[in-house]
């Protein structure tokens, strides 16, 4: 198999409204059966009649004049609830719908049916998957690398001509790591975050799910180059081409590629101009001296010990540049990235310190031990939401702080008791971080204010302090 006239190329996004220049980047396809891991937020009437129905609503009327929304319409949206298996009889929400009003996105954990998508150039997996039949562009022409794309249908349509990435390298069988890293990699896009995927808390069981069907089969991806800055100092940015994130990984592939591909260079410059091409170099030059320096401070307060743990500072580096450039966008992703610290951190310490939860036929037995157990290792108070879900922790960030308390209260020797004892309010603390953080991301109150922010970046230094184990250097208090 090999890249041709015949390659069929996938256009997963709709052109920008802004001036762009459309280009095909080869890709291996893989179809395989994966725990994907997706999470999805609901849009905005699921959302509003599913909190709705968990404050008390029973009746669609109801819904129908508290929403401003056409009863038929309601109806249309219990039935999308009831069959995501958030909705039950009577329109009380399921358990899941309730942990999905806590948390404010679906978590969907059985194996599905997706595709992979493999960079022949290198040999890795995009951070992205695909669980629905892509939609092919329709190409009219072939003038060496560039072809013409046919976007719209007939009568309503126009051409635009795309250049074609080098493909290079053979395609691989990628493992199975590789693949749920994708699934992870592509589910914090969708949800707004950035940084290293996090491994599952069983990854070995997690892997023997994972299964490959067939061999790969050559593509295309349409990607869209743009203006604007993409948060690295350059002056364009790629849209994501699978419409979920900020398409960042793309732009950075692209400017790789562009060092080396003439006619790609050539493509961007025509977009820039050559004075905004010339204020770009220097932009990313001054964006990569702030980022090392960054990395360096990091490195000062925890100590050389830390770069054995490359995505914790990898994250706490995004904090210290995002309070240093201080814009409404890196503020979230300083409330973002504060959170991915202990989501990093809690899933190996989870697998070495494993929960026993006490066994009970009595649901509020097992909530008060639990606030016992809390409170024993010096906790000042337990969150609604840690008591609601103490008894069955699910995935995620609650359910991973909830396992460490259950594992602490056993074992004294276990780093959560010991950061529990020195910050009484660590719960609520970590409860109001991830309130910060889903507000940043999904919510309609924008970035986090400045003083909120030192107190969870503090928060994130002394996690990996005390569960890393990393006591020396600077203390955060001393740097400012």
């Amino acid at each position: 198999m090999s890249f041709d006239r015949e390659t069929p190329v996938f256009q997963l996004a709709l052109p920008p409204h802004r001036r762009y220049r459309p280009v095909l980047l080869p890709v291996w396809v893989h179809q395989v059966t994966a725990p994907t891991s997706y999470s999805r937020t609901l849009d905005v009437f699921q959302n509003v009649v599913l909190r709705l129905c968990a404050a008390g609503a029973r009746d669609v009327g109801d819904l129908s004049r508290l929403i401003g929304l056409d009863t038929a319409l309601c109806r249309t949206v219990i039935a999308r609830l009831v069959e995501g298996q958030l909705m039950g009889p009577g329109l009380k929400p399921t358990e899941a719908g309730q942990r999905t009003v806590a948390e404010g996105e679906v978590a969907e954990t059985e194996p599905r049916l997706a595709r992979v998508f493999q960079d022949p150039a290198t040999g890795g997996l995009l951070p992205r998957i695909l669980v629905a039949d892509p939609v092919r562009a329709d190409l009219r022409a072939h003038r060496g690398r560039w072809v013409t794309i046919q976007f719209g249908t007939a009568g309503a349509s126009r051409e635009v001509s795309a250049l074609t990435l080098r493909a290079g390298g053979s395609w691989l069988r990628p493992s199975e790591r590789d693949v749920l890293d994708a699934c992870k990699k592509h589910d914090l896009a969708a949800r707004g975050l950035r940084g290293t995927s996090r491994e599952p808390v069983d990854s070995l069981r997690a892997t023997r799910r994972v299964g490959f069907h067939g061999t790969a089969n050559p593509a295309h991806v349409v990607c869209y180059v743009v203006e604007g800055n993409d948060g690295s100092g350059r002056m364009w940015t790629v849209e994501d081409p699978f419409a979920v994130g900020d398409g960042r990984f793309f732009a950075d592939l692209l400017a790789t590629r562009a060092q080396a591909d003439e006619q790609l260079s050539r493509l961007i410059d025509d977009i820039l101009g050559k004075s905004r091409r010339e204020r770009t170099t220097a932009a990313r030059k001054v964006d990569r001296e702030l980022a090392e320096d960054a990395r360096a401070d990091v490195v000062r307060m925890l100590g050389e010990e830390v770069r054995d743990h490359p995505a914790v500072l990898t994250h706490l580096a995004d904090i210290e540049l995002a309070l240093l450039k201080d814009t409404a966008r890196e503020r979230e992703n300083a409330a973002r990235n504060a959170i991915r610290v202990f989501e990093c951190i809690l899933p190996d310490l989870n697998e070495r310190f494993p929960a026993q939860i006490p066994p009970s036929r009595e649901p509020g037995v097992r909530e008060r031990a639990f606030v016992l157990t809390a409170q024993r290792l010096g906790a000042a108070s337990v969150p609604p939401e840690m008591r609601k879900y103490c008894t069955r922790p699910a995935g995620g960030l609650a359910g991973d702080i909830i396992r460490a308390v259950w594992a602490a209260g056993e074992n004294a020797q276990h780093p959560f008791a010991a950061f529990l004892r020195e910050r009484p309010t660590l719960l609520d603390d970590l409860d109001r971080s991830r309130i910060l953080r889903n507000n940043a991301t999904h919510g309609p109150t924008g970035a986090p204010a400045p003083d909120e922010l030192e107190h969870i970046r503090t928060l994130a230094y002394d996690a990996a302090r005390h569960l890393l184990g990393l006591s020396s250097g600077r203390t955060t208090t001393g740097k400012r």
